[in-house]
């Protein structure tokens, strides 16, 4: 599970997005820093909006990717979103 509760998370706005052939290209100007996502990480970024819940994002993505169970699926997500919050992506709502 992630250390951090994924309702309370939204994208940093400072973050500017693009996609790029089914993966998303994240640039922060802060850091001057570029990050690629492949289309799972893309879709825990798309998703952390303060509104989905870990459950919600999970089942999107075992929705969306065949092959994915609801277990892979929750696990991934909860590694996508650590990952992302820990990367100064994705910020507290509070």
């Amino acid at each position: 599970m992630p250390t951090v509760d994924v309702r309370q998370l939204r994208r940093n706005p400072a973050i500017e997005e693009a996609p790029l052939q089914g993966e998303m290209m994240l640039f922060n100007a802060e850091t001057s820093k570029f990050f690629v996502l492949n289309p799972a990480m893309a879709l825990a970024w798309r998703c952390c909006d303060g509104a989905h819940s870990l459950e919600d994002i999970s089942a999107e993505m075992a929705s969306q990717f065949r092959g994915v169970d609801a277990a892979q699926a929750a696990n991934d997500v909860a590694k996508a979103v650590d990952e992302l919050y820990g990367l100064g992506l994705l910020l507290d709502v509070t």
